[in-house]
């Protein structure tokens, strides 16, 4: 009897110490705050339900644009089921005053702080999530909407040996930027733009709401010229690529989409034109009225085009 209980007793102690060992197998949003430059700087981490049995996971980290949030961007952009189907961690960091800063862009909104080294913030949080959460450095995508999508698209030139690919929604880069943009090594990259984007132009240009910067940093590039020059930047100038219509699935949505993906063989680019499409995150809501940001597309979810673009990647 004596034995039996001992027995019984070291079967429980086991289970105690492997239930304590174990990461739960539970997902969650978790808030965390980092020193970076002698400020506060805060970011939230999903973590996926497969994180407690893998180890190396890929990580997506999305930027909110000019006056967002990381708790807004997360219900925006709904990158969380897909991190749970295919396994990734997301994280979404906050800017200060609501706005990223960084070289050679103008900013709407109107506290930007231009003393803020947002580069260097997401520099230390690429390697505090790599040290922190052990997540695979060769497998860090970052996107984002509206000054989300400059910032991914200025960080890929920026920060270019640490990311793995990017997707940019609503977003462009400046004349300004444009001047100097340059790879040390091919980037994948995928466009999601409508051409009836009253914010960041289709056709290039400074968009309303400029505050009447007429700046060389205010005015964006067409989105058909930032294509093309990345595609210069991934060594594939010369693809044509091959487009097809993505299926009207809402005929009252007011708008239709195309998709051209480029082979290139050292790093893919794929965009996606909305035809009528405005300043909106596609298969998301219409956060504000049409009259000020235009239609949402609701034929196709730019959250799924972009981490399956993600999965694509080596």
């Amino acid at each position: 009897m004596f034995n039996k209980l001992i027995l019984t007793a070291y079967r429980l102690l086991g289970i105690i110490v492997l239930c304590l060992y174990l990461k739960p197998a539970v997902s969650q949003t978790i808030r965390h705050t980092i020193m970076v430059d002698g400020r506060e700087r805060n970011f939230l981490v999903y973590i996926p339900e497969q994180y407690a049995n893998a180890q190396n996971l890929k990580a997506i980290i999305a930027l909110h644009g000019g006056g967002g949030t990381a708790e807004n961007t997360e219900q925006f952009y709904r990158l969380n089921p897909e991190a749970d189907r295919f396994g990734y961690m997301v994280v979404y960091p906050n800017a200060i005053n609501k706005a990223w800063n960084f070289p050679g862009t103008a900013s709407r909104v109107k506290k930007l702080d231009t003393m803020v080294n947002d580069v260097h913030f997401m520099n230390v949080l690429i390697d505090t999530l790599i040290a922190r959460y052990h997540i695979n450095k060769e497998h860090v995508f970052f996107t984002g909407m509206s000054r989300g999508a400059m910032f991914s698209l200025y960080l890929a030139a920026a920060l270019n040996h640490k990311i793995a690919g990017i997707a940019a929604v609503c977003g462009s880069i400046s004349e300004e930027n444009a001047a100097d943009y340059h790879f040390d090594r091919p980037i994948p990259a995928l466009i999601i733009n409508g051409t009836a984007d009253p914010l960041v132009p289709y056709n290039g240009g400074y968009g309303k709401w400029n505050r009447n910067n007429f700046s060389e940093s205010a005015n964006f590039i067409a989105t058909p010229k930032l294509i093309q020059l990345l595609l210069q930047q991934n060594h594939c100038a010369n693809e044509s690529g091959v487009t097809v219509q993505i299926p009207n699935k809402d005929p009252l949505d007011g708008c239709t989409a195309n998709e051209t993906k480029y082979k290139c063989s050292s790093a893919p680019v794929e965009s996606i034109t909305i035809q009528n499409g405005g300043h909106t995150w596609p298969g998301s809501s219409q956060y504000l009225p049409k009259i000020l940001v235009g239609r949402v597309c609701k034929d196709f979810k730019a959250t799924e085009k972009i981490v399956t673009f993600f999965n694509a990647i080596p």
